[in-house]
């Protein structure tokens, strides 16, 4: 007997052969563009690649800078013409390039210092709970007597044992 399992495995796989071969043949059609994109996100790619954190909000945030600073150039492509020809000519342009790379790393600063930021938010919240936490356990051995301290040593029963300092 089949499992429903098995195929619905077997037609995803389908689906991505398929996903695959359009990107594939539109990656062709539009050559120009792909030489843009390709070569101006790299600094994207890599950081895909080399990423592991669960979320990837690293990728995103780089990644969407990076997008942002090629987008001007992929539209300076369509204006002059969407030649293959053009688009190795703004690739080849050091400041283009520049450019392109400097979004990557304007999206890497803002994740670094957005990131340290919020370890710093978490770390200040977390000292507070902790004063919360310190506090209400003063309050209970105040109302509640030394023993739900944890500081008296208790015998196996849980009663605590007389200590032979007095």
């Amino acid at each position: 007997m089949v499992s429903k399992k098995t195929t619905s495995n077997g037609a995803g796989a389908g689906k991505k052969k398929v996903m695959l071969l359009f990107m594939v043949l539109t990656s062709v059609a539009l050559l120009p563009t792909t030489v843009i994109f390709f070569i101006g996100m790299m600094p994207t790619i890599a950081i895909r690649l080399s990423d592991r954190t669960k979320n990837r909000t690293r990728v995103m945030t780089i990644g969407f800078m990076n997008f942002a600073s090629c987008f001007p150039f992929w539209f300076k492509l369509m204006q002059s013409g969407h030649k293959f020809d053009n688009a190795v000519n703004i690739i080849l342009d050091p400041l283009n390039l520049s450019i392109m790379y400097a979004g990557a790393v304007v999206g890497y600063l803002i994740e670094w210092s957005l990131a340290g930021f919020v370890a710093g938010l978490m770390v200040q919240r977390g000292r507070k709970r902790l004063e919360a936490i310190k506090k209400m356990q003063e309050d209970m051995v105040e109302r509640w007597g030394r023993e739900v301290s944890g500081d008296v040593p208790i015998d196996i029963n849980g009663f605590p044992v007389e200590s032979k300092e007095k």
